[in-house]
């Protein structure tokens, strides 16, 4: 059966790295979002725990639930409103209209819109957001942000850090105005930690870097982060391929000369991108033979076990998407063993 093995090492060293350019660990909050990036909600969590993380970031409730016992605190990033919440539970507000349905108490994080103009409050409706929080009597845990640009070459991710300290200012000017302690203020992502020489909020949100992985143009520098994931696959059967002979659907590839292949147990079904056979067609250094299958393909060899992701970033790159688009797309079902 295929699976995926987990490094301990590889996660703890870049937290290591993260912690170091943050200051120390408890500034990171862990980005467990859409099974932890496709690594798998419960062990990335327990390791995350190990190392003495304290926060959390997911998408749902749901999620949530599953790592509650772990963290001391968990933003929930797209809530369904509920009847009821974990007080460890933290929901990020996005609008006006979300602060008047939450019941009484419920700790939230507004969202206010920098330049990213994808959601977020408009830092115009802050006065009106304290408003509503003081009339639904709800616990302001926090304020954030989010960067459109901090993987990209060029000085946005400084225009927009420029706009959030007004927005810092803002928040703090209305805290004393209804007597609210200070919120914990958070704006960076994985790309701003690694690339901004100073943080002074809160904490930073920590996603693809945790798992061993950037987006940024080289001239950012190289990054010691080690890729946490690799993917085995399993051998189905093996057989001997007589020059000529073709393999799988369309017969894309024909046998140069006789050779052994092997099929193995992954396929797009999987999560792996759907190859039709034209041009070539590498996993990890094994060159894939004709089409690659819903739940299989073949392979030059017959090793009953062979890596096919070591390095996502080089196999996303060779599809012209990004590390996140592998990883996210791997199939929850494939068993995942946490590795020293």
């Amino acid at each position: 059966m295929a699976k995926i093995a987990l490094s301990r090492s590889a996660f703890f060293h870049n937290l290591s790295l993260l912690a170091q350019k943050l200051g120390n660990k408890e500034r990171i909050a862990v980005v467990l979002k859409d099974n932890a990036y496709g690594h798998g909600l419960i062990p990335m969590a327990e390791l995350a725990n190990a190392f003495g993380i304290i926060r959390a970031v997911v998408r749902t409730v749901e999620e949530a639930e599953a790592v509650a016992h772990l963290f001391d605190e968990i933003l929930i990033l797209n809530p369904r409103t509920p009847s009821s919440v974990d007080a460890r539970f933290t929901l990020v507000v996005n609008d006006l209209d979300t602060l008047s349905t939450l019941p009484p108490h419920t700790r939230v994080d507004l969202k206010i819109d920098t330049g990213m103009h994808r959601n977020g409050l408009h830092a115009a409706d802050l006065k009106k957001a304290f408003s509503l929080l003081i009339q639904q009597r709800l616990q302001l845990n926090g304020v954030m942000t989010h960067f459109r640009s901090a993987d990209i070459l060029g000085s946005e991710l400084f225009w927009q850090t420029a706009r959030w300290k007004s927005v810092k200012q803002e928040v703090l000017r209305l805290c004393g105005i209804h007597a609210l302690p200070k919120p914990l203020f958070h704006s960076a992502n994985s790309a701003a930690v690694l690339r901004l020489n100073h943080y002074d909020d809160d904490y930073a949100r920590c996603g693809i870097a945790t798992y061993g992985y950037h987006e940024m143009p080289k001239p950012f520098g190289p990054y010691d982060l080690k890729p946490v994931l690799k993917l085995y696959a399993q051998k189905i059967t093996t057989l001997s391929l007589k020059k000529g002979e073709r393999i799988g659907y369309g017969g894309t590839f024909a046998a140069p000369l006789d050779m052994r292949v092997s099929t193995y147990d992954i396929g797009y079904g999987d999560g792996l991108f759907r190859y039709d056979g034209e041009g070539e067609c590498f996993l990890n250094g094994h060159k894939v033979l004709g089409k690659i299958s819903m739940d299989s393909f073949s392979a030059e060899g017959d090793a009953e076990e062979i890596c096919i992701i070591g390095d996502a970033k080089e196999i996303a790159h060779a599809f012209g998407t990004i590390s996140y688009d592998l990883l996210v797309k791997l199939n929850p079902l494939i068993p995942r063993v946490v590795v020293p």
